[in-house]
């Protein structure tokens, strides 16, 4: 049986993109705003030649064909809905094998330990509540020893989080404060961190690259806790 048939009606729900969150994803000008953010956060890393690059929650395919036209990357891009992988295949067709593609389930990646450079996760880990720290470790399990963690997501505020956990204590939000535990509880370390607001400032917008600590890198760059927090929230205690 697989995880999805497993979790319950509310979390697998949470895990797909209503409809009028995929006519937005799907836009050209989401498409647009996507390869404006990765370029910004790419631009603070040098990447190796021929990166072979993951994209958890590929979308229609935009970060997939920056990476292939832009820094000759072989990609692998996967989604948890399969009309988003058919959608993004369709889209890069051009691209013939440099781009594979494949419907996973991010807690549980079907790939090799070390098999990749880069991992991409643009907006994918809120949708996972009371799992997205097991998509950190797979993260880590499947980067390689100089392998880079690029991506971006919406943090409520703390107060937000500290009310929902009570109502909901086995809900895990995804909180900036507890994430960053996570990653360096599997070995990567934030080496960029960049704030956006978002829906009159309730929501912050964080871009984060993180290192596998393996890897050399300097200081943090860019700005340090969510906007929207004096503190970052350490979500259900944990």
């Amino acid at each position: 049986m697989g995880r999805e048939t497993r979790d319950p009606w509310v979390k697998r729900r949470i895990m797909r993109l209503t409809a009028l969150e995929k006519r937005a994803v799907n836009s050209p000008k989401h498409a647009e705003r996507t390869v404006s953010t990765a370029l910004g956060i790419l631009g603070n890393v040098r990447l190796p030649q021929h990166p072979n690059c993951l994209e958890l929650g590929c979308g229609q395919g935009a970060l997939a064909r920056l990476m292939v036209e832009r820094f000759q990357a072989q990609m692998t891009a996967t989604d948890f809905d399969p009309g988003q992988v058919a959608l993004a295949k369709s889209r890069l067709r051009d691209l013939g094998e440099r781009v594979s593609f494949r419907v996973v389930d991010a807690r549980e990646l079907p790939f090799r330990d070390g098999e990749f450079d880069v991992v991409f996760s643009f907006g994918v880990m809120h949708h996972i509540a009371g799992g997205w720290r097991r998509v950190v470790g797979e993260v880590s399990r499947v980067l390689g020893s100089a392998g880079l963690f690029v991506f971006t997501d919406f943090y409520p505020p703390c107060w937000f989080v500290c009310i929902l956990g009570k109502l909901f204590p086995n809900f895990d939000q995804l909180a900036f404060g507890s994430l960053r535990d996570v990653l360096a509880e599997n070995g990567l370390v934030i080496t960029h961190q960049a704030w956006e607001r978002h829906m009159g400032g309730f929501l912050a917008y964080g871009k984060t690259l993180a290192s596998n600590t393996t890897s050399p890198c300097g200081p943090v760059t860019g700005d340090g806790g969510p906007p929207n927090d004096k503190g970052s929230p350490r979500s259900n205690g944990r």
